[in-house]
């Protein structure tokens, strides 16, 4: 004992330095082992004797080819009760025609229109309340025209969390295994689905999913929709799990049954996600961005710690083999979450570069951060 006295003495400056770390790995292998109980975790649907009524919505604006090509598989799900309606964003091209010739096989097809002479501003949340307003049911359940349902069971297992105190259903929604150059959007989709996930659990319904989610319609009109902020392309997603927070529970389902393919080559003018992600959150206040980015923040402080504590020359080796251990923890545990979400392993190698990958996107696409034309 006395011998640590006199080596703790010794430290001098460094004494801070070895506690900053000490306390900054606790936090990060907290914020880890957290992450993947929650992932990991399983949630069994609702036991439902009576199953609701369920209307698809989709827009389209110039996806002829697309529709003609995704819109079967949203149009043969094995459900009793459910329609789909599409609603075209002033289209030019051949998008009537295809929808003419595809409703004539499925007459569970509804299709509305805003023409291109309209006079009044156009904006996404426009076409999503004229297809709100066309649903027949309660259940609304949203995706793009450049995705697809994995699987025919898709309506039935996103309505399936519903009960009488579910505001909205979030899902996964991913690109294919076997697009070309995605890889970066891939990481992107699945740490923000895992981050989305967390916030959740802590009950902070901060981010929906435009490709898979589904929301009540009552509980849409009651908010009066998208009225406190309708001439933003932004939040037609998330101000949606803002809003319906207040009337129920905001739940996450992981079920593959219920999960959407987005095909990155049917994109249209390709809206760059990272920067919607980091322009929606630049419309939160500081409190809520940190709060959402507080594990980046640790892991920063921690990496810069002991970069900061190696360079100096305190015990290289020791610290060198604590950052080490940490941060093979972290993947290690990132690919537990990945096989419970049915995703494709993250090997070492891969993780650094996809990382390197992700961070040279957001850099590239910066300027569109904060350039509020974009959005507007």
């Amino acid at each position: 004992m006395e011998s640590l006295r006199v080596f703790w003495g010794e430290l001098g400056a460094f004494r801070y330095g070895v506690i900053l770390l000490f306390v900054l790995t606790l936090t990060y292998i907290y914020h880890v082992i957290r992450r993947c109980v929650i992932v990991s975790r399983k949630v069994k649907p609702i036991d439902k004797q009576e199953h609701e009524g369920v209307s698809v919505i989709i827009t389209s604006h110039n996806n002829a080819e697309c529709l003609r090509r995704n819109l079967p598989s949203f149009l043969m799900q094995a459900y009793d009760n459910f329609e789909v309606i599409v609603v075209d964003e002033c289209s030019e091209d051949d998008t009537q025609d295809v929808l003419i010739e595809i409703q004539k096989d499925y007459p569970q097809l509804r299709c509305t229109r805003i023409f291109p002479d309209t006079k009044f501003r156009f904006t996404k949340k426009l076409a999503v309340n004229i297809g709100v307003l066309a649903a027949k049911h309660d259940i609304l359940l949203f995706s793009e025209i450049n995705c697809r349902p994995s699987s025919m069971y898709w309506v039935k297992t996103m309505e399936s969390y519903f009960d009488e105190n579910t505001a909205a259903v979030v899902g996964f929604a991913n690109y294919d295994f076997t697009e070309q150059n995605v890889r970066n959007l891939r990481m992107f989709r699945f740490l923000r689905f895992i981050k989305m996930m967390v916030m959740v659990k802590n009950k902070k319904y901060i981010f929906g999913d435009g490709c898979n989610m589904a929301y009540r319609k009552s509980y849409y009109i009651e908010n009066r929709g998208f009225a406190k902020n309708s001439q933003s392309y932004l939040g037609y997603d998330n101000d949606m799990v803002r809003e319906l927070s207040r009337f129920g529970a905001i739940k996450m389902t992981k079920d593959p049954s219920s999960y959407v393919i987005i095909d990155k080559s049917d994109k249209k003018g390709e809206i760059n996600e990272v920067s919607y992600y980091y322009a929606s959150k630049m419309r939160l206040a500081m409190t809520e961005r940190i709060m959402i980015d507080g594990d980046m923040i640790v892991r920063l402080f921690f990496y810069l710690t002991t970069i900061c504590l190696i360079v100096l020359g305190f015990y290289p080796i020791y610290v060198l083999l604590v950052m080490l251990t940490v941060f093979l923890t972290d993947v290690i545990l990132l690919n537990i979450c990945a096989i419970c979400l049915k995703q494709k392993k993250l090997f070492l190698t891969s993780f650094i570069i996809s990382m390197i990958g992700f961070v040279y996107r957001v850099y590239e696409n910066g300027y569109s951060f904060f350039n509020k034309r974009k959005w507007s």
